[in-house]
């Protein structure tokens, strides 16, 4: 396992832990846990300027330049008497963190950042800035159960180098800081997420369901989608070949999305890509090209 060094970041308290090159932050965030040499409380976080096989979901790869982006894991602990409905809501609790990081850099400049269900982050509603994983980890203490954030954020690529034309960057949306001294910016950014994830996660298990913690308001409010129409694909449909057409109504109380079809009848929806959305609805062209970013 690559030794990684702990580093000291402005505003963050918990363990922060730097690489220069690892093959996932996922993994190595899950080997430190195991490592019960390696000290990884609530809210440990991984570090890299480079992932050889940085994924997103469905085990797509995820690559970005070094230095350009911040690559980051971050380890959850929870109390093992939070209802499991509850861990639905830890990747929400992340999302939302990142959305209002990145917010306040690019509101200034004009421009909105929302929620795509279930993961990602985008800016102005239609170009990705982020992508976000969630993996249950063996915990360190039979007391606790861990969850691992894996977070991949665009900060300093420039325009036209991007991946596809529907991924974005600080950068490139004009925040000319983030390609000044991206290293600067990505700390910067980190530290308001981990505040984020700590104050959504504290209310979550002081509430014990989202709803009650405001979780499940907030998400809604940050997702566009919800109240109009969507078209779904399945999530191990590679060809993303459109599975179910509905209105998306809101969220589940374990986090999933409710979809009601033509039919009436309301389907609770834990994973999938949403193919299109809108009133009424075009038909969904490009899809492979749609989906080559997530």
């Amino acid at each position: 396992m690559i030794a990684p060094t702990r580093i000291s970041i402005d505003a963050v308290h918990a363990p922060v832990y730097y690489v220069e090159s690892v093959t996932s932050t996922l993994d190595l965030a899950a080997s430190l846990l195991a490592d019960t040499a390696t000290p990884t409380p609530h809210l440990t976080t991984i570090i890299a300027d480079r992932q050889s096989a940085g994924r997103g979901r469905l085990g797509r790869s995820w690559i970005t330049p070094p230095g350009q982006a911040l690559l980051a894991s971050t380890i959850i602990s929870l109390p093992v008497s939070l209802h499991a409905d509850a861990l639905g809501w830890i990747v929400h609790a992340c999302a939302l963190s990142v959305r209002h990081a990145l917010a306040a850099r690019l509101e200034p400049l004009g421009h909105t950042v929302t929620l795509k269900w279930p993961n990602d982050v985008l800016v102005d509603g239609s170009r990705k800035i982020c992508g976000i994983l969630a993996q249950l980890a063996p915990a360190s203490s039979p007391f606790t159960t861990a969850v691992i954030l894996g977070y991949g954020i665009n900060i300093a690529q420039a325009p036209g180098t991007l991946p596809t034309p529907q991924a974005t960057s600080l950068l490139a949306e004009g925040d000319v800081q983030a390609g000044a001294d991206p290293t600067a910016v990505a700390h910067e950014v980190l530290a308001a997420i981990l505040a984020g994830l700590d104050e959504r996660i504290r209310s979550l298990v002081a509430h014990g369901d989202a709803e009650s913690a405001g979780l499940a308001a907030e998400a809604e409010a940050a997702l566009p989608l919800i109240g109009t129409r969507i078209v779904l694909a399945s999530p191990t449909d590679a060809f993303g070949t459109p599975a179910l057409e509905g209105v998306a109504l809101g969220l589940a109380p374990t986090g999933a999305l409710l979809v009601r079809d033509d039919d009436g009848q309301t389907h609770q929806i834990d994973a999938g890509d949403v193919l299109a959305t809108g009133t009424p609805l075009t038909p969904v062209h490009d899809t492979k090209e749609k989906r080559a970013n997530n």
